[in-house]
C-alpha cells in the first residue's frame, strides 16, 4: 500500500509563511525597495550632474546594504537644497538676426553641389569655342560620345542657352570619370560667361541639372566733379570717368546742350554714380543716379527714376522729361565739320550746291545714334551719300545718315529703333573727303537745320509718380548742393 510522501516546501515559499520569522519574511522584499532606492539615487545623480553648474559642491553617501562589506557598497552624489536651473529656450533679437543673416550669407555661397564637391576627383579638360562650333564637334574633341551630346540636349532650351549660344574664345571646363570600354563618362560642365555669371551643367543620379550661378556685386556710390579743358571725352577722363559714364552724361545732356558746338572751356559737371565692384575690385559703372551740368553759365539737372515697370528715365527736378522726342547730334562725342547752307560749294564737285544737313567729323568706326525712335524706311547705298540710313518719325519727321563705314549688325528696312541706339559706324562712303557723318532733319519733307529746328518735347514724369520722385530727388540734389559747396570750400 503507498503511501504519500510529503514533499519539502522550497524555501522560496517560506516567504509567504507563518512558520518563519519576522525578518525571513520580508528579507527578500527588503532587497527590492534597496535596489530601487538605488536606482533612484543613480538617476538623480546622472540628472543632476548634467543640469548643475560648476559653483555647487557635491556630496557622497554611503548606501548601507545588507550582506555586503562597505568597501562594495554603492556611492551617491547630490546637491543639498538645489533647484535644477531655468534653461531659456527663448533667442534674443540679437542671435535671431544673427542667425538670420548666416542663413542669407550661406543661401549666397557660390554653387557647390555634391558631384562638384567630389570635382578634385575628376579629369578636367579645357576646350576652347572655335568658329562654328557645338557641342556635336567639342565632345568628340574630348572622348565624349554622341550619346553625351544627346543626353545633355535633352534638357529645356532656356536652360542650356550658353551651350546652345556658344561664342569663338569661350572657355569650355569638362569634368569626366573613366567610364566603360575605356570611354569616358561625363561628370560635370562648367562656362565662366563673365566675372558675375558662372554656367553649370552637374550630374545626378536621374540624369543631368543645369543651372545658372550669379554673384552678387557690391555697389558703392561714386561723386565726381571736372572742369571742361577741351573736350568732353578729355575732360571726362580726366575727371576720372570711364569711357561708359561719359557717353551717359552726354546722352543726358543731348537734349539741352549740343557738346559738339556750345560747349565752352570752363564749363562744369558734377555726377553721382554707381560703381560695381567683386571682391574689392572694380568691374564697371553701373547707372548715373544724378548729374548737373553748367554750360555757359546755364546750370541743368537731372535725376534718375525708376517706375513700377522697372523703366528708368532721367527728369529735371521739377519732373520733367530730361529726354526730348529728338536728340540734337546723332554724334555726342564729335566736331562739326559742316553746317546747315544753302549755299555751300561742295567740296568735291566744286560747284554751289545747297549743304541741307550738318556733318559731324570723327575718327572711322564711332558709333552713329539714331536721333528719335522710329522705324527703318530705308538702308542701302544711295548716290552721292554712300551708304545710307533713313529712319521714318510718325510719319511727319525723317532723319537721315549718310557716309556710313558700315551698318549696325541686323538693321534691316522696316526695323524699329529706339533714341540713342546704335545704327551704323562713320565712314567715308560716297562723296566724301574724309571720315564723317552726314546728318540731315525733314519736316513733311522738308528739310531743316537740325541745329536751330524747334524740337517737340516728350512726355512728363506721370502724377501718379510725383510724390515718390521728389522723396527720391530730395537726397540727390542735397548732394549735388554739397558738391558745389566742397569745391568752393576747397577754393579758398
Amino acid at each position: 500500500m503507498k503511501r504519500n510522501r510529503l514533499v519539502r516546501s522550497s524555501k522560496h515559499n517560506a516567504i509567504f509563511s507563518d512558520s518563519v520569522n519576522y525578518f525571513t519574511r520580508y528579507r527578500y522584499l527588503a532587497h527590492f525597495i534597496i535596489l530601487g532606492v538605488i536606482v533612484f539615487s543613480s538617476t538623480g545623480f546622472i540628472g543632476s550632474n548634467d543640469e548643475g553648474t560648476g559653483s555647487m559642491t557635491l556630496h557622497s553617501n554611503v548606501i548601507d546594504l545588507p550582506g555586503l562589506p562597505a568597501t562594495e557598497q554603492v556611492k551617491t552624489s547630490y546637491r543639498p537644497e538645489t533647484v535644477p536651473p531655468v534653461i531659456n529656450t527663448a533667442l534674443s533679437t540679437e542671435t535671431e538676426t544673427a542667425l538670420q543673416q548666416a542663413e542669407v550669407t550661406a543661401s549666397e555661397q557660390t554653387h557647390v553641389t555634391d558631384t562638384q564637391q567630389n570635382a578634385p576627383d575628376f579629369n578636367w579638360e579645357e576646350i576652347i569655342v572655335k568658329a562654328g562650333d557645338n557641342l556635336s564637334l567639342i565632345f568628340p574633341r574630348s572622348g565624349l560620345t554622341a550619346r553625351d551630346v544627346y543626353n545633355i540636349t535633352q534638357l529645356e532650351k532656356d536652360a542650356i542657352k550658353p551651350l546652345l549660344n556658344l561664342k569663338p574664345g569661350q572657355t569650355i571646363h569638362l569634368g569626366t570619370l573613366p567610364g566603360e570600354e575605356d570611354g569616358k563618362s561625363l561628370e560635370a560642365l562648367k562656362i565662366v560667361l563673365n566675372p558675375l555669371e558662372t554656367f553649370y551643367v552637374d550630374k545626378l543620379e536621374m540624369g543631368y541639372e543645369a543651372k545658372m550661378v550669379t554673384r552678387d556685386v557690391d555697389v558703392r556710390q561714386q561723386q565726381v566733379t571736372g572742369e571742361i579743358e577741351n573736350s568732353l571725352f578729355l575732360s571726362g577722363l580726366t575727371a576720372g570717368l570711364s569711357d561708359k559714364v561719359i557717353m551717359e552724361m552726354a546722352y543726358i545732356f543731348g537734349w539741352d546742350i549740343d557738346f559738339a558746338l556750345d560747349l565752352r572751356k570752363g564749363d562744369r559737371f558734377k555726377l553721382i554714380y554707381d560703381e560695381h565692384f567683386l571682391d574689392d575690385e572694380k568691374i564697371g559703372d553701373g547707372e548715373i543716379l544724378a548729374a548737373e551740368f553748367t554750360n555757359r553759365g546755364k546750370t541743368f539737372r537731372a535725376i534718375r527714376f525708376t517706375d513700377s515697370e522697372g523703366r528708368g528715365q532721367y527728369y529735371s527736378p521739377e519732373g520733367h522729361s530730361m529726354r526730348k522726342t529728338f536728340t540734337r547730334t546723332p554724334v555726342p562725342l564729335s566736331r562739326i565739320s559742316s553746317r546747315f547752307n544753302p549755299n555751300r560749294k561742295h567740296p568735291v564737285l566744286k560747284t554751289n550746291r545747297p549743304h541741307r544737313g550738318v556733318d559731324y567729323a570723327a575718327k572711322t568706326g564711332t558709333p552713329i545714334l539714331a536721333t528719335g525712335d522710329g522705324k527703318v524706311a530705308f538702308k542701302g547705298t544711295k548716290g552721292g551719300y554712300g551708304r545710307t540710313v533713313i529712319l521714318s518719325h510718325g510719319g511727319k519727321y525723317t532723319t537721315l545718315y549718310a557716309h556710313m563705314s558700315r551698318y549696325k549688325k541686323g538693321m534691316r528696312t522696316g526695323q524699329r529703333v529706339r533714341q540713342g541706339q546704335t545704327i551704323g559706324y562713320i565712314g567715308s562712303s560716297g562723296l566724301a573727303t574724309g571720315p564723317h557723318l552726314h546728318y540731315e532733319f525733314r519736316v513733311n519733307g522738308v528739310h531743316r537745320n537740325p541745329l536751330t529746328v524747334a524740337l517737340p518735347k516728350a512726355q512728363p514724369l506721370p502724377k501718379k509718380y510725383q510724390t515718390d520722385f521728389k522723396e527720391q530727388a530730395t537726397p540727390f540734389l542735397a548732394q549735388l548742393d554739397a558738391l558745389q559747396e566742397t569745391n568752393i570750400a576747397a577754393g579758398d
